[in-house]
């Protein structure tokens, strides 16, 4: 989902994921702007966002191991069940 503040295009979007599609989960709040489109400007076109999340979907699920994408915010929802799976397995 790509949500627009009302001060766009001088802030930057927020590009959150509504539904699952990679474990752990990228649904949680986080911002994935800077990963889809890292160049992000006041001049840049949603249309430049939008072709950026094909090829970022694709460089996640592919990915080999565990990483971290996007950026939490303050004021987000987090779901701490993402992370049950990765914290029991670490520590047993």
């Amino acid at each position: 989902m790509l949500v627009l503040d009302p001060t766009y295009p001088d802030e930057a979007p927020k590009l959150i994921t509504k539904s699952n599609f990679y474990t752990p989960s990228l649904m949680d709040g986080r911002d994935l702007l800077n990963e889809v489109c890292p160049n992000w400007s006041s001049k840049t076109k949603l249309k430049t966002i939008i072709d950026g999340i094909i090829p970022f979907c694709a460089k996640v699920i592919n990915s080999r191991t565990y990483q971290f994408f996007g950026t939490f915010h303050i004021d987000s929802i987090y779901n701490m069940k993402v992370f049950d799976s990765l914290i029991v397995s670490k520590y047993k």
